[in-house]
């Protein structure tokens, strides 16, 4: 049996109690009082009986308009947003939500909106975050199978029976390397991503001084053969140490990570800048670049897990973990990250730590 139908019946078991306790009741009530107030037998046995039906009548009337379709409203409603159906279902017959008056059914039906607003929004983020998740995981695969195809290729080359001269084979070497080292960094991301979810990455937090940190962390990044044409400086605005106490494996990784973002997302010759300084109680590490910048939409999905980036002509343009992986790293430490950027204007990431 079907809920609407078992309510019907209980408000139907209801009223007819009601109606007769309230014709026993008032039927009893008038008769003794028939003959102190002489009123006419006919009266009490006619009219009393139809008045007491008409009234049945008219309670009835208010309950279905007021009660019981509002109910049943409702409850196809939520049978619906069960259902995946995120909106309000169609009225029911002889029924306007705008005559509603019963307060607690009026709360009712703002709460259901608010539920049936937040589920559409759900469920279309859900589809947008599929769809773009699939195209990652395409991508990722594509990522994969380049360096791999760089590899097989120089590999089965050197082990052709052509004899080549010494800078070819170190050409071929510096290559195969390179592209050994993308599909180390993405096999990495992938496993800090699953770290995370699985809350396994410990903090070995020690003080020590920023700017030599820094300075180590350039160092390393020029050696990148990818980071040859594009300059990087460091830039310190207070005067002697700057002692931070920070995990030096996951903010070298976070650095490592904005710089080589900015590589891969601009042309050469662009120019890198990183600062330090000192301000109140806060440290403000910034990267700042006068690269192409990006749109108000790009700076909005740029630590979505899944975002790859806009289209350069770059072979690769990593997997899309890096920069969501870095601003873990950085909130994990206590950190913060500001983008400040726009189109042609280059990019200024901000991260912050307070003292």
């Amino acid at each position: 049996m079907k809920l609407e139908t078992k309510i019907s019946l209980i408000f139907i078991m209801l009223l007819l109690t009601l109606g007769a306790v309230f014709f026993i009741t008032g039927f009893s009530v008038l008769n003794f009082l028939s003959i102190p107030l002489e009123i006419n037998g006919f009266a009490t046995y006619v009219l009393f009986p139809l008045l007491s039906l008409g009234m049945l009548i008219l309670i009835g009337l208010v309950i279905d308009r007021q009660i019981r379709k509002p109910l049943f409203f409702f409850i196809r409603w939520i049978d619906q947003l069960s259902l995946g159906v995120f909106k309000m279902p169609d009225p029911i017959k002889n029924f306007s939500l705008n005559k509603m008056r019963f307060r607690p059914f009026l709360e009712i039906k703002t709460k259901l909106d608010g539920l049936t607003y937040q589920l559409n929004a759900a469920e279309k983020e859900r589809k947008e975050l599929e769809e773009t998740r699939e195209n990652w995981t395409s991508g990722v695969t594509h990522d994969l199978k380049t360096p791999l195809s760089y590899i097989k290729g120089y590999a089965a080359m050197l082990r052709s029976d052509h004899k080549w001269d010494e800078e070819e084979i170190k050409e071929f070497a510096k290559i195969i390397e390179e592209k050994s080292l993308y599909m180390e960094q993405l096999i990495d991301d992938l496993s800090v991503v699953y770290e995370f979810d699985k809350m396994q990455i410990p903090l070995n937090i020690y003080t020590t001084d920023l700017v030599v940190f820094v300075r180590n962390v350039l160092k390393d990044l020029r050696q990148y053969p990818m980071a040859n044409d594009y300059p990087i400086h460091l830039n310190v605005k207070n005067e002697g140490d700057i002692l931070l106490s920070f995990d030096q494996t996951l903010l070298k990784r976070a650095l490592e990570n904005f710089i080589m973002n900015a590589i891969y997302h601009n042309p050469p010759e662009t120019t890198i800048d990183v600062s330090i300084e000192t301000a109140e109680d806060l440290t403000l590490l910034e990267i700042k670049d006068n690269g192409i910048g990006m749109d108000e939409q790009t700076i909005k999905q740029l630590f979505n897990q899944y975002y790859r980036g806009t289209t350069t002509d770059k072979s690769h343009l990593g997997s899309g973990l890096g920069m969501s992986i870095a601003k873990q790293f950085i909130e994990k430490q206590g950190g913060q990250i500001k983008i400040e950027s726009e189109p042609n204007k280059g990019t200024k990431i901000k991260i912050l730590f307070p003292c």
